[in-house]
């Protein structure tokens, strides 16, 4: 229990670090935090590590184009695929949570195409395609054991040059995929799928507080409105276990 809390905690600092960090590492984040990370993942991970790999390239090639709140703004799709095709999920609720989720991006996709939201829409449709791989990688994760040293070790000469700030998101990245694995393989009563909904919340709250940041309004009423819906797609889903 206490491992598993440690591992936890370890995790929410990860992520409230990197995302602080991305604002000012995002020109330089894509190449490596594909690069470095598939040394460790790509020779035992399987298609799930290509899948993720991808999923976090696509995401970090659109982050320069993109308002930082926007971007992260999206992470929170992730507890919505989690209700949405959880083992006691129906077609009922499923459906109620991508019609809310795409009216939600259908809104800020048309902002976007007035110039009433910064970004693009293309980099939009990129990012949410992006996240999706993400979950799907998760979802399927094939557990990756050792060898992790030497991306660490690679990060290293970067954090003494000017990409120090694309180091550290790199190693929040591998630090959070391996705390994440290791609460899956050893605690895994509900503690990852619990942080699949306070992770994205929490990256979001660490932009939206940060005053360096700017998060527009309909991001941030389009982020309560997923949110929202995918707690009540939860709450919903536990009535009718209870019935």
């Amino acid at each position: 229990m206490l491992n598993a809390i440690i591992l936890s905690i370890m995790s929410v600092a990860l992520t409230v670090i990197g995302v602080s960090t991305l604002g000012l590492s995002q020109h330089y984040l894509t190449v490596l935090a594909v690069a470095i990370p598939a040394l460790w993942l790509l020779p035992q991970g399987g298609l799930s590590s290509l899948l993720l790999l991808f999923g976090i390239g696509l995401y970090g090639a659109a982050l320069p184009y993109q308002p930082l709140a926007l971007s992260v703004s999206l992470l929170v799709m992730l507890p919505v695929f989690s209700v949405s095709f959880s083992s006691k999920a129906n077609w009922q609720v499923g459906a109620l949570l991508f019609a809310i989720v795409i009216a939600m991006d259908a809104g800020m996709l048309a902002l976007q195409s007035e110039g009433k939201l910064g970004g693009q829409m293309s980099f939009t449709l990129l990012q949410i395609i992006a996240v999706g791989m993400i979950w799907c990688a998760g979802r399927f994760w094939r557990p990756v054991k050792g060898n992790y040293g030497w991306p660490v070790l690679l990060a290293v000469p970067l954090w003494l040059s000017d990409l120090a700030p694309a180091a550290l998101i790199v190693l929040c990245v591998i630090g959070l995929i391996l705390a994440l694995q290791t609460l899956y393989l050893k605690h895994p009563q509900g503690w990852v799928d619990r942080l699949s909904w306070v992770l994205p919340a929490l990256a979001f709250a660490t932009v939206a507080i940060d005053p360096e940041f700017d998060v527009p309004n309909p991001v941030l009423v389009s982020w309560l409105m997923v949110l929202g819906s995918a707690i009540l797609g939860e709450y919903l889903l536990a009535e009718v276990e209870d019935a």
